[in-house]
């Protein structure tokens, strides 16, 4: 029987070797991942999260972004959610990559066939593990979005029939977004 190469970690830095192609590169838990351009339909709601959320967070002092950026949470785990936002006073100390991971107010992860079961499965329990304060998993096909916050049993799951509420600052009000008419822009 023939014996099989040990494979090794890879690291996070080991991604700025890989000359850019289109693809996305994550390392979560030294493991590779790639994942093709986002299709169209992701891109304009991700488009569409930007409009909304940028305005609310800048009067709040947060910076909104959007991928490709890379967030480190440790020398073997680097992703990239397709949103997040932090607050101004680390944005301005950041020069190549968000870490620790802790710093973000919010991830977001767009649901793509090849992405669903790492974003709903490692990549969320990296997430809640760091103590972002909150990863939307936003579903394009069933129109839902899944909120998870550190701590909590479970998601709150939201439909197109709902408003989807971001408070992240306390006294307030929070950012309300119409699911239906974001949904709607696909139509």
């Amino acid at each position: 029987m023939a014996s099989r190469a040990r494979m090794s970690l890879l690291t996070a830095d080991d991604l700025d070797d890989i000359p850019p192609d289109g693809n996305r590169y994550e390392i979560i838990d030294g493991v590779l991942r790639v994942t093709p351009s986002p299709s169209r339909a992701h891109q304009h709601i991700l488009g569409a999260l930007l409009v909304l959320l940028r305005p609310y967070a800048a009067a709040l002092g947060i910076t909104v972004y959007v991928a490709p950026l890379d967030v480190r949470a440790s020398p073997v785990t680097q992703v990239e959610p397709d949103l997040l936002a932090v607050p101004r006073d680390v944005d301005r100390a950041i020069t190549t990559r968000w870490s620790p991971m802790s710093v973000l107010m919010l991830a977001v992860e767009i649901l793509s066939p090849s992405t669903a079961r790492v974003d709903r499965g490692r990549k969320r329990e990296l997430y809640m593990a760091e103590g972002v304060d909150q990863y939307w998993i936003v579903d394009l096909y069933a129109q839902t979005v899944e909120v998870w916050a550190p701590g909590a049993d479970d998601y709150v799951g939201l439909t197109a029939a709902d408003v989807l509420r971001w408070h992240p600052v306390a006294g307030v009000a929070p950012l309300a977004i119409d699911l239906g008419a974001l949904f709607g822009e696909l139509a």
